[in-house]
């Protein structure tokens, strides 16, 4: 015995109402709306390395595998999106043939009961006859129709604004046309590649003829965004994408010359407005369209669109005075060096790499009051050698270039020098930063300038303190003015503690401290070395002015500071962290144009479906059903009803107007 069943249709399943459900679809454009906002909040497509350096390297690894770098084309962005899309058009496949229904329905088969069961409805004793019913809703904007029943009665069914339902239509449709744009323009089908292995991003090519062909896409490529940095006078023909932990390169249909680079700053130094002129030569024809790009006016060949994005170093010429810290000699070799390149540096048996970063011709700093000046110990005293105090107040305090120092291990130092002196508190300084990663901070060091503004100054104290001969004699001149009787005693404590100071700074002063006296005394014992050592550098001066070897410089305030400060900063040199002080001293500046072109099919769906957002908009809101009837019993009266989807105080106060009017046209025929 069989049985049989009738299978459950698909539309009637539990899934399928679940799939196809506004609760679904609602759920996932919330999720897709705080995505959004992660994506708005957070720069999108940024270099790994500024990730690290904001968020750390635990989180910045984290936020990497969540996609949140470029939120809009991560894979779980995109399968919201594809079920959103799934959804909306379930949606519509139910709900649509019930709406067209609708529409097209003149609800002729209502009752005398279901009319009189309206909240709106009433029996007129006297009534036009049905031509002038007819005529009179066609003139309220009413569309009826008539029919005649078995048992006698008429019913005249009309309605107004049934385009309301196209209203839900194009709001469903508006977010299905807008999905499927972001879908086309969200790299899917690179992702689809990655993950099949045909594309493979290149995490150590630097240069593009150097990426291998899986690490190439073909200028037919679907959508893509991607970026390059172009020099005055060079041409390119493809453009960088980020990707995963690498890098892929996106073939152009054409050539992109930069002919010329300009930009404008306002009086603080902040850009305010700069602009590429282009020449772009289509490769296959070889037509050349020349044209200025800048900010918000970008310009569109052959369906990408080239932006003004930014400006950056495009490898400047740099010179440099370099001391070389192992030598006390104050003389210094010249460099010249070239942004964004790599150098070897020997010193001796110990070899280097020099790697230079980009070169910035202003920073405009927000510059800080000075603290307040206080007795510090000798810990103190060499951390301010590394703090950078600047006043408050927006400063153009000129050129800097960041470089790293490799060494044959590998390991890297990176160094911030500013190439012009800096006030700070009552002073200037040249400033130069280090730090051993980008998640740290950097430590300054600051050596003092001279009351010419030169560095030469401390340059020559420190070969002085370094020079036996020279010291002795400076040991000499600070006796000169002390008694016989403790003269022997006190020069030796003035050269030990000055020998002591010149191989070592403050350090060597603070550990000889440690171990010769006991916790108590550490405090006294630093006040008075540093009285010693200042009167001794101070000799050192005098000695230098008096052979000639340093300027002449009388006695002052600002001499007095000089010394204090060259103190900080001999002490700081002990601990710098290089073999070799690199001070800018000039540079030709060579700036590059930042272009980030964009290939969108997807943004005519996305405009598409903005524009049927807003007429689903106009329909729901503005475009209001109404339903009237009137159905003439046979027997005598009229009943008349009225009813509304959503527009129920419209019709609150237009049936009694309906009413009064039809019985109007009612008397005036009879009366005629």
């Amino acid at each position: 015995m069989t049985t049989n069943t009738k299978k459950t249709p698909l539309i009637r399943r539990h899934g399928f109402a679940f799939f196809s459900s506004m609760r679904f679809a609602v759920s996932l454009l919330c999720v897709l709306g705080i995505a959004s906002v992660v994506g708005t909040v957070l720069q999108q497509n940024r270099p790994m390395a500024d990730y690290v350096v904001k968020f750390g390297p635990f989180w910045s690894e984290i936020y990497r595998f969540l996609g949140l770098y470029d939120v809009y084309a991560s894979a779980w962005f995109v399968l919201i999106m594809l079920f959103l899309v799934i959804s909306t058009g379930l949606c519509l496949w139910r709900n649509i043939p019930p709406f067209m229904r609708e529409m097209k329905s003149f609800r002729l088969k209502a009752s005398a009961q279901s009319l009189a069961a309206m909240r709106h409805s009433t029996v007129m004793e006297n009534a036009p006859p049905p031509e002038v019913a007819e005529r009179y809703l066609a003139v309220q904007g009413y569309t009826s129709k008539r029919v005649e029943r078995e048992d006698g009665s008429l019913l005249i069914a009309a309605k107004k604004g049934s385009m309301n339902k196209w209203g839900y239509i194009f709001a469903h449709l508006a977010i299905i046309v807008i999905c499927l744009g972001g879908l086309i323009d969200s790299n899917l089908l690179l992702k689809i590649g990655m993950l099949t292995g045909k594309i493979v991003p290149d995490a150590t090519s630097m240069f593009a003829k150097d990426f291998k062909p899986e690490s190439t896409l073909s200028a037919n490529n679907l959508s893509f965004r991607g970026d390059v940095n172009i020099i005055e006078g060079q041409t390119v023909d493809v453009v960088f994408l980020n990707a995963d932990k690498g890098m892929l390169v996106q073939d152009l249909p054409f050539q992109v010359k930069l002919k010329k680079f300009h930009i404008d700053f306002y009086n603080n130094g902040m850009p305010r407005d700069f602009a590429s002129d282009v020449a772009v030569t289509d490769k296959k024809t070889g037509k050349v369209i020349e044209e200025t790009i800048r900010v918000n006016h970008p310009l569109t060949v052959d369906g990408i669109t080239i932006y003004q994005a930014s400006f950056a170093d495009g490898g400047s010429g740099l010179k440099f005075k370099a001391w070389d810290l192992a030598n006390p000699s104050d003389q210094p070799a010249m460099l010249d060096a070239k942004s964004m390149a790599a150098f070897p540096l020997n010193m001796g048996k110990q070899k280097y790499q020099l790697e230079f970063d980009q070169f910035s011709a202003l920073n405009v700093e927000d510059m800080g009051a000075p603290a307040e000046e206080k007795k510090k110990g000798f810990a103190e005293t060499l951390n301010d050698v590394r703090a950078v105090k600047l006043p408050k107040q927006f400063t153009n305090i000129g050129p800097s270039i960041v470089f790293r120092l490799r060494d044959e291990a590998g390991q890297a130092m990176e160094f911030k020098n500013y190439m012009l002196p800096i006030k700070q508190e009552q002073d200037y300084f040249y400033i130069t930063g280090a730090r051993a990663g980008l998640d740290q901070q950097y430590r300054w060091l600051r050596i003092p300038v001279d009351e010419k503004g030169s560095i030469q100054s401390f340059m020559q104290l420190r070969s002085l303190l370094n020079n036996p001969e020279e010291r002795a004699a400076a040991v000499a001149l600070a006796l000169a003015g002390t008694p016989e009787e403790v003269r022997p005693n006190f020069g030796k404590a003035v050269e030990n503690s000055l020998l002591a100071f010149a191989q070592g700074g403050f350090p060597a002063i603070d550990e000889f401290i440690g171990k010769a006296s006991p916790p108590e005394d550490h405090q006294k014992m630093k006040e008075y070395f540093y009285q010693i050592i200042f009167g001794a550098v101070n000799a050192v001066l005098e000695q230098g002015m008096k052979t000639g070897k340093i300027e002449k410089w009388a006695p002052s305030e600002a001499r007095s500071r000089f010394i204090a400060n060259s103190l900080e900063a001999y002490s700081g040199l002990k601990v710098f962290p290089s073999p070799v002080l690199l001070q800018l001293d000039g540079y030709q500046e060579v700036k590059s144009s930042g272009l980030q072109m964009t290939k969108s099919p997807g943004a005519g769906l996305v405009y598409f479906g903005s524009l049927l957002l807003v007429l689903g908009t106009v329909f729901m809101f503005y475009v209001r059903e109404k339903r009237a009837w009137l159905l003439y019993d046979p027997q005598g009266g009229v009943r008349f009803a009225m009813s509304a989807s959503r527009s129920e105080r419209d019709v609150q106060k237009e049936f009694p107007q309906h009413r009064q009017h039809l019985a109007q046209l009612a008397k005036d025929l009879n009366d005629e």
